[in-house]
């Protein structure tokens, strides 16, 4: 009868277990197990390129859950095609991962393990796994484990393994577990037959959010997994926030331009990745010092996570990639509402216009630093400035129109309202935010009609207005009924 024993940080007496036999073998589960982590998504982090890599390898699974690949699939597949398009992408991965893997095994071995396998016999230790034979040896070349024999698929036989069970492939090399025998493993259900068919089972209590991935910077990674959500990030960033500086500077400045469009959402995109190292810092600290820390679970199991000085490359490679796709006359126009002189070569004006870009941002994070230092009571106050320059920065170098000018204030009042509610002790779900900004802009352009009709009787003024009623009308239904189920 099988017998199973469970451990976390106290060791099993395994010499105990083993006095069935003279010789029992140990079974032993790698990823989660021997390993802390997974092997292949060690490997997969060291990829290079990775900003290149590392959106290919997302499609493969966001396509395997949108052809609605069963959880077994999934299992086959995945990492096998993840794998395979690495080597087609970089040929020479697996060359660098053996060069690093001696120094990701020395912090992820699990030490417990090695600990509990002190006294067996390298050549009585089987490490049978779904991971991949190369990565795994190439893990336990420089430990106490490298003489072991391991069973585990190749890259190219990933998925038949995968589909037959570790049982087949212990037996395909002539290993057959018997009573006298023990299994250690995170994994009782992927390794049920095993466990059927040995004498002991210690099942190891892994602990997945114990580490991180420690994978290389994925820009915006931290505000859309970490900070916020996924779902978060589109709906506030890329359809809330975006919109207002296309519609702020996009249709005011140089009317129907693509390539000031796509300056405008590169430079933006940039931004935020400045905002990130502010994010960042914000959760450091909210951690250390306030009582009640707003922090997500991710925030917890990436703690790790670096984004210095990531974040600064890849805003600076987009603020570049901006002015370059600007076009000529574009960046003359740009030049001269810095009151510079527009005779410079492209070269230098994109260096230029760079320049007070990457300036606009380091003051943006000097603020949020700022923001960050500050006791709660000021953050209300300092939050103001600190989006001012989140949008109002375009200022800088691109005209913008009077109703332009009432929407970005619009927009930074509803922003602002929200957050000094909620530092105030209040209820953030009784606010219709939306409609705050919607009663700004009519303020506003109620005081421009004062001054001049025109400056709000024209198209780029009735999309600004079309776009904040379009956001308020779908809060106010949701909101409205809410509420008013509350006061009942």
């Amino acid at each position: 009868m099988n017998n199973q024993i469970h451990t976390g940080t106290d060791h099993p007496d395994l010499e105990s277990q083993a006095d069935m036999s003279s010789t029992p073998r140990f079974y032993v589960d790698f990823d989660h197990t021997l390993l802390r982590s997974n092997s292949t998504q060690e490997f997969l982090r060291t990829a290079r390129p990775f900003a290149l890599i590392w959106p290919i390898l997302a499609v493969i699974s966001i396509g395997l859950k949108l052809i609605g690949a069963s959880a077994r699939t999934r299992f086959i597949w995945e990492d096998a095609l993840k794998l395979r398009a690495l080597r087609l992408l970089n040929p020479f991965s697996l060359a660098r991962f053996r060069a690093l893997a001696p120094a990701i095994a020395a912090e992820q071995i699990n030490e417990d393990i090695v600990d509990q396998l002190a006294s067996v016999p390298r050549e009585d230790i089987t490490i049978v796994s779904f991971g991949s034979h190369e990565i795994i040896s190439a893990l336990l070349s420089e430990t106490a484990f490298a003489s072991c024999e391991i069973v585990a698929p190749t890259i190219d036989s990933g998925p038949k393994d995968r589909r037959l069970g570790k049982m087949a492939m212990l037996e395909t090399h002539g290993r057959i577990p018997g009573a006298e025998d023990v299994l250690m493993t995170d994994n009782l259900e992927d390794d049920a037959d095993i466990a059927a068919a040995v004498g002991q089972t210690v099942h190891v209590e892994a602990d997945h959010d114990s580490y991180a991935y420690r994978q290389p910077y994925i820009p915006f990674f931290y505000t859309a997994k970490i900070k916020r959500t996924p779902g978060f990030f589109i709906k506030q960033v890329i359809l809330e926030e975006l919109p207002i500086v296309l519609l702020a500077f996009g249709l005011a400045a140089f009317a129907w331009n693509l390539s000031l469009w796509a300056c405008l959402v590169l430079l933006f995109l940039a931004m935020i990745l400045s905002y990130e190292l502010g994010y960042a810092e914000n959760d450091r600290v909210g951690e250390q010092k306030e009582t009640k820390p707003k922090l997500s679970k991710s925030y917890f199991k990436h703690r790790q996570y670096r984004l210095f000085p990531h974040a600064w490359i890849y805003a600076l490679a987009l603020t570049v990639v901006a002015f370059v796709v600007l076009g000529a006359q574009d960046r003359a126009l740009a030049m001269s509402h810095l009151g510079l002189s527009t005779a410079y070569p492209a070269w230098q004006n994109i260096a230029i216009l760079s320049a007070v870009w990457m300036g606009i941002m380091v003051l943006a994070r000097i603020i949020f630093w700022a923001f960050n230092a500050a006791p709660l009571v000021w953050r209300v106050y300092i939050y103001a400035p600190l989006h001012m320059v989140k949008y109002l920065g375009f200022l800088a170098l691109f005209p913008i129109s009077a109703a332009g000018l009432i929407l970005v204030y619009a927009h930074i009042v509803r922003t602002w309202s929200l957050y000094a509610v909620r530092r105030a002790g209040g209820d953030i779900e009784f606010l219709m935010s939306q409609l705050v900004r919607t009663l700004f802009l009519l303020f506003g352009f109620a005081v421009l009609a004062m001054i001049d009709l025109d400056l709000v009787l024209n198209w780029p003024a009735g999309m600004m207005l079309a776009f904040c009623i379009l956001r308020a009308v779908p809060e106010i239904f949701k909101k409205g009924r809410s509420t008013q189920t509350r006061v009942e």
